[in-house]
């Protein structure tokens, strides 16, 4: 048996499709996209009653949701290490800690991006709420650049590259994008310019922004 990805372009699910062909999992990936229409969403809420996307199906059957735990448990899976520093080693600690801080601090804010009104019901407070919103993530985004200033190291952990790498490159395409991101994280963008190197990366990358990253 393989495991089931649902998930969609662009969204979550990208960093759980490179987690998964890193390790040289088979997976079968079901497209389900919580935002378009009822209908989507309820596609999505049959394997998550949250509504989000990824959720990945265990050869068991199990559900897996949320991206960072999928991805720190796909790290830890075959207990080789080589995508994830082992639960020994010094950068551990620091692994857990931006993988978490990504995902509960700076994800939060896209839960208001796309959907303001399960937040506030009156439209003339949304534009508010979406501008907040991504003045919170700028905020989350220079804490973690910040962290990382004068590193001179490859990637954010040191010289090989991580599951942390992959999910802080693949949320730098999400808004704020491009020009901001490169201006205001000058710490970070190294790493993800070597990570997007990576020729599982290109080609994931490839399919979910329809981008194509320099070898």
């Amino acid at each position: 048996m393989s495991y089931t990805l649902y998930g969609q372009q662009g969204f979550g699910s990208t960093c759980v499709e490179a987690a998964l062909e890193l390790h040289g999992i088979d997976y079968d990936f079901e497209e389900a996209d919580p935002l378009d229409g009822a209908a989507g969403l309820a596609r999505v809420k049959s394997v998550n009653p949250l509504g989000q996307v990824p959720a990945l199906i265990l050869p068991n059957d199990d559900v897996m949701t949320e991206s960072a735990a999928i991805l720190i448990w796909l790290g830890d899976l075959d207990g080789q290490y080589r995508w994830a520093p082992r639960p020994d080693a010094p950068e551990r600690a620091e692994y857990l800690r931006w993988m978490i801080f990504m995902s509960s601090s700076f994800y939060s804010t896209l839960t208001i991006t796309d959907g303001p009104a399960r937040f506030h019901p009156d439209p003339a407070t949304h534009k508010t709420l979406l501008h907040q919103a991504v003045e919170r993530r700028k905020q989350m985004w220079r804490i973690i650049d910040t962290a990382f200033k004068g590193a001179t190291r490859p990637y954010l952990l040191g010289e090989t590259m991580s599951l942390l790498d992959v999910y802080v490159a693949m949320m730098s395409h999400w808004s704020p994008c491009g020009g901001w991101f490169l201006e205001h994280c000058p710490n970070l963008a190294g790493a993800v310019r070597a990570t997007e190197k990576h020729p599982v990366i290109r080609d994931v990358w490839r399919r979910n922004f329809d981008l194509e990253v320099q070898a």
